[in-house]
């Protein structure tokens, strides 16, 4: 099963290591599969001192934690989606936020889930009847 992994699921397991979405990141086992585009590498590295911030953790402990998280997830290249699946997930992210389009066309891309605690997406996704972005106790509940 292929599941695609928005910034907020990578940021909540970084900031709650103890947490239900950093188990299931770190614990999950065939046939879970998780992806994301190149696109939450940046916005790991434009974000950190956010984290930092937030978490309380130090950041020889962030850094630890990347090193555990990020193996977890395969990270695919922009250009590797189709220009169509480009177009479908920009015309479904449109009027709820533009900046999780990368997200979306990979999912699509891949036929995946979206794993993502972004509710306002959620919404509005599930608003032009996407069935493919789930939250974290939908991910809990796929769990074998």
């Amino acid at each position: 099963m292929n599941i695609v992994v928005d910034t907020n699921i990578v940021f909540s397991a970084l900031m709650s290591p103890a947490g239900n979405v950093s188990d299931i990141l770190m614990n999950s086992a065939s046939p879970i599969q998780f992806f994301s585009p190149k696109f939450l590498e940046f916005e790991l590295e434009k974000y950190e001192e956010k984290i930092l911030k937030y978490s309380g953790i130090t950041r020889n402990e962030l850094q630890e934690l990347k090193r555990m998280i990020t193996p977890k997830i395969y990270f695919i290249d922009h250009d590797l989606i189709q220009q169509n699946t480009w177009n479908q997930a920009k015309t479904l992210t449109q009027d709820i936020d533009e900046k999780d389009a990368p997200f979306v066309a990979l999912t699509i891309e891949l036929n995946a889930l979206l794993w993502t605690g972004d509710k306002k997406l959620i919404k509005g996704l599930k608003r032009k009847s996407v069935d493919w972005a789930i939250d974290s106790e939908e991910m809990r509940n796929l769990m074998p």
